[in-house]
């Protein structure tokens, strides 16, 4: 630790000691050591300019003739100076993923209806058969039996998400995946009125997939179909493009359409929080 450093620290903690008084030297004990550790980590946080530290060390000198509380309003502006606010303003500002537990609590009352990728939340563990209604290769004009079990649950909250095998079966007629695609919301409509529904978007497919079966490239032109369904019978368009498009690993699974384990948590949460469900 550099001379500076020290002095800062002894300077600190002096002050604080023959600010208060004797009678709560016990109390006053602890708060030394964690001011003293503050300025530490103020001064091994800055560039390492030497000076800095200098100005801090007679910033806090000059305390000695000012009463605690103005001292404690200073030491909280030199924090702020170093930069050590904005850090954790920009921590709090990231997107926390919920946990299985919190996940488990956020979705309970809810359904989610879907076809393969919608499965895996149960396979993965996430939630279980009364709130995901799913099945291998569904795909949304064939998805009656899921709907009906879905209004059976009563639930409080729609999400659905369909596409992915949907693309193979009406390929370039982005229209008609939309038709049935109405269909299948109202039949929710009118027997969950007021209920809110979810629809979310088809994943970006990664070029190889395409190349190897091309209607997959028509999911742009199936979203913006969605995107407008959703305007038309008030439902909620949820885009969770950016889920693995902005992420610093591959999410996708070989055939570069379906998607691994770690784009489960990062989903859920995102619904959630588009749908406003709290724990």
């Amino acid at each position: 630790m550099k001379l500076c450093q020290k002095m800062e620290i002894f300077s600190i903690g002096r002050i604080y000691f023959e600010k208060q008084p004797k009678n709560k030297v016990l109390f006053i004990i602890p708060a030394g050591i964690i001011f003293a550790g503050a300025v530490i980590f103020l001064c091994t946080r800055g560039s390492g300019d030497d000076s800095v530290c200098k100005e801090n060390v007679a910033r806090l000198q000059a305390l000695e003739n000012a009463d605690i509380s103005q001292t404690e309003q200073q030491l909280q502006a030199l924090k702020q100076t170093s930069g050590s606010d904005s850090d954790a303003s920009a921590d709090n500002s990231e997107t926390s993923v919920l946990s299985d537990v919190q996940i488990r609590q956020v979705f309970a009352g809810s359904v989610i209806i879907g076809d393969s990728i919608t499965e895996s939340i149960v396979e993965y563990g996430y939630l279980d058969t009364d709130v995901v209604v799913s099945k291998r290769g569904l795909n949304v004009s064939a998805a009656d039996d899921q709907i009906s079990t879905a209004i059976a649950l009563s639930p409080s909250h729609v999400f659905m998400a369909f596409g992915s095998n949907d693309l193979e079966l009406y390929g370039s007629a982005s229209s008609e995946f939309v038709s049935d695609y109405k269909e299948q919301i109202k039949k929710i409509q009118t027997a969950l009125p007021g209920v809110p529904i979810y629809i979310n978007s088809i994943l970006p497919i990664t070029d190889d997939a395409i190349a190897q079966t091309p209607d997959l490239g028509y999911y742009p032109d199936y979203n913006e179909g969605l995107i407008k369904l959703c305007q038309e019978m008030g439902c909620t368009f949820i885009d969770n493009s950016a889920i693995v498009t902005d992420s610093s690993e591959n999410l996708y699974e070989p055939d570069g359409e379906h998607v691994i384990q770690d784009y489960y948590p990062k989903w859920l949460t995102h619904m959630a929080q588009t749908a406003g469900l709290q724990v």
